[in-house]
């Protein structure tokens, strides 16, 4: 027999058992008494177990890739643009307003020594930029799905018997 409860199935079981009804498949346990063949009508309330499938997600982690990050060595041509200084000897030739003694006649020299900055590279090696490299859980939402069945409970009568309770206005005759 099927019954169909909608939310009452205690009271369903207790209307069952009332008449010696019992769930087959665990009728030792369910129903001891009525195998026994000692329940009464009126006797007390039995209970009708409604069973159905739930589903539940089971997660499992899973290699799904890798991200490598790496450093590489290019090279380009690079310019400074460096002020430097140097000198230079600039002859002026201009007339005389004096006059020289014969004495003052003789060979000679005279030295300028000329300077000039020259600029010699060097490099050095500075930390320009750091990349942090870290991974961060996201809490995201998967929609799965699957067939379940489920146990209705159907109370059906056969001839003019009054059934109470919610059940009472949904009943079938058969």
């Amino acid at each position: 027999m099927t019954v169909k409860a909608n939310g009452r199935s205690t009271e369903a079981w207790s209307i069952l058992s009332r008449f010696g009804a019992y769930n087959a498949s665990n009728k030792e346990t369910a129903c001891a008494p009525c195998a026994e063949g000692s329940l009464q009508a009126g006797e007390g309330d039995q209970t009708v177990q409604v069973r159905e499938e739930e589903l539940h997600a089971r997660k499992t982690p899973v290699k799904k890739g890798e991200v490598r990050v790496r450093k590489e060595v290019v090279t380009e041509q690079q310019t400074l643009h460096v002020p430097v200084t140097r000198e230079e000897v600039v002859i002026e030739r201009r007339p005389a307003s004096r006059r020289a003694s014969a004495s003052d006649i003789k060979e000679g020299e005279v030295r300028i020594p000329i300077r000039e900055e020259q600029v010699r590279v060097e490099k050095d090696t500075v930390v320009k930029e750091e990349v942090g490299v870290r991974k961060r859980k996201i809490q995201d939402t998967k929609a799965v799905s699957g067939t379940v069945r489920k146990e209705r409970v159907k109370v059906e009568q056969d001839g003019d018997v009054n059934v109470g309770g919610n059940e009472a206005g949904r009943r079938s005759r058969t």
